[in-house]
């Protein structure tokens, strides 16, 4: 079984990308599709991003993976500040690269 990780690019170098993955965690990864750029939302698998998805997509992804989270950790309240932490980072992201013309720079 392969495990793919949510994020949204940052910014994009040549065939490198920096993508934040929630929580204060950006990582570089390779690009390994076509006309990424800062602002999308990817897949990423083994360091190179294999997929992106619509905005629209990627929050229903994230609403799925939310509900998953709140029922594992009903009882655990650091999981549930987490969680919050996360959602309000991609709500700022978003918003700021619709402010921004649609493209964040790398940091």
């Amino acid at each position: 079984m392969c495990l793919g990780v949510y994020g949204r690019v940052l910014g994009v170098t040549g065939e490198l990308a920096v993508v934040d993955f929630g929580g204060g965690l950006t990582k570089e990864v390779l690009v390994g599709v076509e006309d990424v750029k800062g602002g999308d939302y990817v897949v990423v698998h083994a360091g190179v991003i294999v997929s992106r998805l619509s905005e629209k997509d990627f929050a229903q992804v994230f609403s799925i993976l939310e509900e998953a989270a709140r029922r594992i950790g009903e009882n655990n309240q650091e999981a549930m500040k987490y969680l919050e932490r996360v959602r309000v980072r991609l709500k700022e992201k978003t918003e700021a690269t619709h402010l921004a013309g649609g493209d964040v720079d790398r940091p």
